[in-house]
Formats: structure tokens, sequence, C-alpha cells
């Protein structure tokens, strides 16, 4: 029997609804329990209860649109996932009935006292909500796993799954720091059995559902299975980070950062694995019947374009220090840096929401991007460095930083995929002669650009700004090493492309090389005797080259 049979038979639909419908009312209980309360004696440390609940009832909202828009097994999929995640949260919960003074749950409540708490009715309702997703999940997994009227041989397996475990790494580690003393900030390991045996079982479930949805050879098992596990990723891992970001003495943890990030990345593997088969030349009709279309991918890399710099913008204003004594640590400098880079970022998000510049500025992404890092990179070295001094630790403003990074590859990602599409439609295009004055602009370009990493921007009193050779600033200078062979290897294929593309393209080097510019006027006044080195101006000769080149492939795409 083929699943185009199954899926039109009246017992098969009723069972995917009754899953549905268990989902759904074990996401509305998960939705009452932090509204009631799960303790007497203690408040959440923020008025969570609303992230709470978009964070239960996005899986059953999600799939319940899959339902109504005829992709049930794609639906099916993403409720047997955020099934298997439901087990271990089932464990952790119950670990408040036992002893809630051992969790650390301050986004459910935030001890101001020794003094024991006691469970309220809203933890039982969690717990109750718990069971019914496992109900529905364990009820929708016959469903995902039916066969497919043409399966598909899984591809990409191996990268889902690595980035699974990854998250299950964070998910192992504190989700929080902390340095109240009422607050705990324990990994699964620092809990009691129970609670141990929940994390772990959460942990486990992430390369788990990935690898069971990723090796199926059913596209709609792998695409339900993947948004299953990232959004029951997002539900563990956001509040902790909204804790860390919002609550007094309590901070952004590492492992948290790395679990969001690969909740973001995982729904990219398919986008990913379509974007290597267009690229080659290799687009199978049946395997791919439906390519989204530019118009689409551009709005999305947008939504992702303008995430990134907001994730950005705002990190600049949070502190990106705080320090161990509970104190308010200095300004940084290189601060003035992200607002350049994230305005300029934004910018370019928001102009690929209109249809007549989306497709003009897509190339000019990749620069944006890499201007962001850049920097970015400044900041960590100084975050990083007190943090393994002991005197401070890293405050929300910097996490915040670190989450552009992957919406940022998101959006590039999107854009990659409405380039090839484009390429594809577009079949043939006559090859030009390229002009002596573009080659010989471009080239320019390079060159300066190199002395521009190369060499340092600026100097002062006991005082040389870092270089692409690693030195006292490595997390600087291997983000300029990377930069510096991203862009040789855009110069040199910027040929290839169409001149608008191309014209694009350099624009958005000039960019990353604005931002290597900026370092002294941005940063120099916390540098006692600081003068602009031989990297600003050779900086600013490839930025005069590189719009130079620019304008020049604009002329000619006009013609």
């Amino acid at each position: 029997m083929t699943r185009t049979e199954l899926e039109n038979q009246t017992p098969a639909a009723a069972r995917l609804r009754t899953s549905w419908a268990l989902a759904a009312a074990g996401s509305l209980l998960l939705t009452l329990g932090p509204l009631l309360g799960v303790v007497d004696g203690a408040e959440p440390a923020f008025t969570s209860w609303p992230l709470l609940a978009l964070l239960a009832l996005l899986p059953p909202v999600v799939a319940g649109v899959l339902l109504m828009r005829g992709r049930p097994f794609v639906a099916a999929g993403l409720l047997a996932a955020a099934g298997v995640f439901a087990v271990g949260r089932l464990l952790s919960d119950f670990q408040i009935v036992l002893d809630a003074m051992d969790v650390a749950r301050p986004e459910l409540f935030r001890p101001d006292t020794l003094v024991a708490v006691t469970p309220s009715a809203g933890v039982w309702l969690l717990i109750a909500g718990h069971v019914l997703v496992i109900a529905g999940g364990a009820l929708s997994a016959g469903r995902a796993g039916m066969p497919a009227d043409e399966s598909e041989p899984p591809t990409l397996v191996a990268f889902p799954v690595l980035i699974a475990a990854i998250a299950a790494i964070g998910l192992l580690g504190k989700p929080f720091t902390s340095i109240d003393p009422f607050q705990l900030d324990r990994g699964p390991w620092e809990l009691p059995v129970l609670g141990l045996i929940g994390g772990l079982l959460v942990a486990v479930a992430a390369p788990l559902a990935t690898a069971l949805a990723a090796s199926s050879p059913d596209p709609d098992t792998r695409q339900g299975g993947t948004i299953g596990v990232s959004l029951s990723l997002l539900a563990v891992v956001v509040p902790p980070l909204a804790v860390g970001t919002l609550a007094p003495g309590l901070s952004i943890s590492a492992g948290s950062v790395s679990v969001f990030t690969a909740a973001l990345l995982l729904p990219a593997v398919p986008l990913l694995g379509r974007t290597v088969r267009l690229l080659r030349g290799k687009r199978d009709e049946t395997h791919d019947p439906e390519l989204p279309s530019t118009r689409r991918l551009h709005v999305t890399a947008g939504v992702f374009a303008v995430l990134a710099a907001v994730a950005m913008l705002v990190g600049a204003l949070l502190p990106q220090l705080v320090l161990t004594t509970g104190g308010t640590a200095p300004g940084l400098a290189s601060v003035n840096l992200l607002w350049v880079a994230g305005l300029a970022f934004g910018v370019l998000g928001l102009l690929l929401f209109v249809p007549s510049a989306a497709a003009v500025v897509r190339p000019a992404l990749l620069g944006g991007y890499l201007a962001m890092q850049l920097a970015a990179a400044g900041m960590t070295e100084v975050v990083v460095a007190a943090s393994q001094v002991g005197v401070a630790q890293p405050g929300a403003g910097f996490w915040l930083m670190v989450v552009e990074a992957p919406l940022g590859l998101l959006a590039l990602a999107c854009t990659g995929l409405a380039g090839a599409i484009e390429r594809e439609n577009a079949g043939e295009v006559r090859k030009e002669q390229v002009p002596v004055t573009e080659l010989g602009a471009v080239l320019l370009a390079g060159l300066f650009a190199v002395g521009a990493f190369v060499l340092p921007t600026m100097r002062g009193d006991r005082y040389t700004s870092p270089t692409l050779i690693p030195d006292s600033d490595p997390a600087v200078s291997w983000t300029l090493l990377i930069s510096l062979t991203v862009l040789i290897m855009t110069l040199v294929l910027v040929f290839r492309s169409r001149p608008a593309r191309g014209a694009a393209t350099l624009a958005g080097a000039a960019l990353l090389l604005g931002v290597r510019a900026l370092e002294l006027p941005l940063t120099g006044d916390r540098v006692e005797g600081a003068v602009a080195a031989p990297g600003t101006w050779l900086a600013l000769a490839s930025i005069a080259a590189l719009l130079v080149a620019a304008g020049l492939m604009g002329a000619r795409s006009a013609r």
C-alpha cells in the first residue's frame, strides 16, 4: 500500500489527527503550568510565561499548518521528534516535585532565600503535558515511517547528525552561569539521579531523532523530523538564554549558545543539499520537484539578515562584559565597529525585501557578512581575555553578538540558492571579454587588500593593532586570514559573474575593507598616541579601487 493510498484512508487520517490533538492538548498544559506557577515560595526570574507559551505551542501550530496544507507526513515526523524530547523533559520537570531546590530553572522559579520551595499545581500540568506530547509523538511515529510512493536516498546524513551532536554536548553543560548564591547554575551532571537521567535523555534525543530522520528514505519524514528537532531544541535552550539576558546576576553560557546555533542550522541542511546539487548541475526533477522562487528566497534571506543585524546592534547596546564581582564593566571601544557593520548588513537585508533591488544587492551580502565577523572578532578577543583572567565573564551583549553568525550564514545559504536558481533559469550566458581597466582595478584592489590585512592599521604607545599573523590577538588574526582568503577567491570569481552581479560583489568587498579602515577613527581614542599605520591607507586605497571597478562593471551592465 502506498502512502498516497494510505493518506486517503479515513483511519490513517484519523490517527494523524488524534496524534496532533494529543500533542496540542499537551502543549496547552505546558502553557498553563508556568502561568499558574510551578512552586510556592518563589517567582520566575522574569515574566516568562509568554515566552514559554510560544515555545510550547510552536510544534502543534506548525504541525497543524502542515496538516491543513496537505503535508500530513511532514507533520507526523515533526510530532514524533517532539515526542522523543518530551521523555527527558518529563523526568527533568518531575525533579521539581522531588526536590525543587536542586533544579536550576529560573524561568519557572528563582529562589531568593535558603527556605525550600514546595511544588504547586502548575508542575503537575507540566508533567501531564509532557505525557500527552509523548503519546502524540508515539502515535504519529508509525505514520511518519510509512513508505513513500517513490523513496529518495538520503544525502548529507552525517552533517545534520554532527550538528545535533554539537547540540547534545551543549545540553550537557550548564544552561547559564550564576553569581547569585541562591540560584544554582547546575548542569545535568550535578543534578540528582532523576534530573541527571532526564538531562541525559534530552541530550541524547538530539542526535538520535536527527539520525532517525536524516537516514529515512522518505523526504517528508526527513523534513518533519528536522523541523521537530529544531523546535524542540529551541524550547529547551531559549528559556536559559532569555534568563541569562534578562535576569540580573545570571549570564548566558557557551553551551546554550551552541545549542541555539545548532537549532538554527539544522533546518538549513536540506537547503544546503539542494544548493549543492544545483551548483553541480545534478538537479533531480524527481527528488527536487519544486524549487522555491528567487523572490521567496530573497525574502527569507532578508529576514535572516535583518535578524543577524538586530542581534549585533542589540549586542552592542547590552554589556559585553560582566564583572565577577557583579559590577558594571567599562565600555569597550570595539563596540563602535559593531554599529557600522551591523547597520550595513541590516540595510542589505532590508533591500532584499525590495523586488527590484534584491537580485542586485544579493551578491554584496557576503562582503557584509565578513565585515560583521571582522568587527565581532575584536570584541571576542577582549571578552575571552577578560574571562580567562577571571575578572569578568561574557555578558548578554557578547552572546547576542555571537548569535548573529549562524543567522548570517542562513542568509548566505538562501542567497546562494537564489543565485544558483537564477543561473539555472538563465541558461548559458555569453561570455564577455573583461576590459583591461576593470581587470587592472580589481588587481590593484586585491594587492592593496593584501597589504591592508598583512600590515597594522594603527600604532600607538606600546600598541600595534593586530594583523593576520597570529600574535597577541588570535581571534582577530584568524578572522583577517579567513576574510582575506575569501576576498581573494571572490575577486578571482567576479569576472565569471554577470557585470551587474560582479559590481555588487565588489561593493560588498568594499564594506569589508571599510571596517578595516575604520579601526583607527572608531577605536583609536582608547590608545594613547594612536596614529594611522600603513594598513589604514592601504585599506582606503583598496576601497577606492573596488568602487572604481564596481562602477565600471555597473556601467558595462547598463550598456
